[in-house]
């Protein structure tokens, strides 16, 4: 199965370009072969058009021989000259001439003979005057001339063949650099910015699976807006029954004298809270998950982390825990102040809740070049290194944990700092735990 997903996946661009490219080279060798034989038998046949023109030239005679010899040689070179040659001349019934024997029964033509140590390209031609004559030349030299004009022919074509290779591949990587954007975007897009496709520059063949994909996308888009109004109804809805149950548990403290129903009273109440804490997590996390972010403004940090630890410092004073700040750069930010709020009143809860009774909270607004650090140490247990990750998915708890707590904390925090441009980063440290969250001073366009 994986070999076979291996051969799916083999790239359309090679493949493309493969195919191609094989059927430009078979049509090319085709191609310079043809050019070459007919560039060749072209050649020959022109070099036999001069013989046939010395033989039609003694036959007119413009040409005559001179003296009694049988026979004339244009050279003393063994490869480049012309024999004429008269066969009627030989009594043998064969004419002997530079090497060459010439049978005087041969018929008009050209023949291809051999000599004693090479072979001559021979025209016999029967004279008006009743003669017969043989113009030969040695065929070394025409072959070789033959092929260099072939050759000369091929050579742009072969050439040209590795150029149109490289244009056939440059012409599919672009017309296939349209898919490859798009999937760089889609890849790119996560629930919080899942957008359409663009049609722009898409092929007609492409066409109807982008078209698919968006029909897709739009249906994901909608599933998941339901999934986020139903926590975001659901928890709003739960926010006024658990105000009133609250109200009432407050109103019935007044009205009980017992020791043992005030004792389950406070456990009760204690319940309330934990469940209205969650509720509100749940409303912070569809509200972050959904977007929903305000326009920026410039605010002061140090107001926002003071406001931070004031509303948990409740908490904090019920478990003896020294909360404060460490170390504070007064900060000016151009931020969404409700989403930093959120951020930093996560941080800060989450850390006094499971900080062991009697331990310390350090809070921390560090101005780094062009972002601030909040940071946030505490003396408490720690998060093992390998559930560093899984403990920013919501609901995920601890299995040690004792403290009270909906594990939606830090991953309201993640998912704000994966919108806004803000980096989350968790770490032990010696003798506790330190949350840093790393916001920019300024949004990124």
């Amino acid at each position: 199965m994986v070999g076979r997903q291996g051969k799916q996946s083999r790239s359309l661009t090679l493949q493309l370009s493969a195919w191609i490219g094989g059927v430009i080279v078979a049509v090319g060798v085709l191609a310079c072969g043809f050019s070459f034989l007919f560039a060749y038998q072209e050649a020959r046949a022109l070099q036999d058009g001069q013989l046939k023109q010395i033989a039609a030239l003694i036959d007119s005679g413009a040409l005559t021989f001179t003296g009694s010899r049988p026979s004339i040689e244009s050279s003393q070179d063994a490869d480049v000259k012309v024999v004429i040659d008269r066969l009627s001349d030989a009594p043998s019934g064969v004419a002997q001439v530079a090497g060459l024997v010439i049978p005087q029964a041969l018929a008009d033509g050209f023949h291809d003979l051999s000599g004693d140590e090479q072979r001559w390209r021979v025209s016999i031609r029967t004279l008006r005057s009743g003669g017969r004559i043989a113009v030969a030349e040695p065929s070394a030299l025409r072959d070789e001339i033959a092929r260099d004009g072939a050759m000369r022919t091929l050579v742009p074509m072969l050439l040209l063949l590795p150029g149109l290779f490289i244009v056939v591949v440059v012409i599919v990587r672009t017309k296939l650099a349209p898919l490859t954007r798009l999937a760089a975007v889609v890849d790119r897009q996560t629930d919080a910015t899942v957008q359409p496709l663009s049609e722009e520059g898409i092929a007609a063949e492409a066409l109807p699976f982008v078209r698919s994909i968006n029909s897709l996308i739009a249906r994901l888009k909608d599933a998941i807006g339901q999934q986020r109004r139903f926590v975001a109804s659901a928890a709003h809805e739960l926010r006024s029954p658990l105000a009133a149950l609250s109200l009432q548990a407050g109103n019935l403290g007044v009205a009980i004298t017992s020791p043992d129903a005030r004792e389950r009273l406070l456990a009760l109440q204690a319940g309330l809270r934990r469940t209205h804490r969650l509720v509100e997590q749940l409303l912070a996390l569809a509200r972050s998950e959904q977007a929903v972010l305000e326009q920026p403004t410039t605010v002061s940090l140090r107001a926002l982390a003071t406001e931070a630890i004031n509303a948990t410092i409740g908490i904090a004073r019920e478990k003896d825990i020294d909360l404060g700040f460490e170390r504070f750069d007064d900060v000016d930010a151009v931020v969404d102040a409700s989403s930093v709020m959120v951020v930093l009143r996560n941080l800060v809860d989450n850390a006094v809740r499971y900080t062991p009774a009697g331990g310390r909270v350090d809070v921390s607004v560090i101005h780094a070049v062009d972002e601030v650090i909040l940071e946030v140490a505490d003396s408490g247990p720690g998060i093992p290194d390998g559930e560093l990750d899984r403990v920013l998915e919501p609901f995920y708890r601890l299995d040690h944990s004792v403290a009270s707590g909906s594990g939606l904390g830090l991953s309201i925090v993640s998912e704000i700092a994966r919108r806004t441009g803000g980096r989350l980063v968790l770490e032990n440290i010696a003798g506790g735990f330190r949350a840093r969250y790393f916001q920019p001073l300024y949004p990124n366009p």
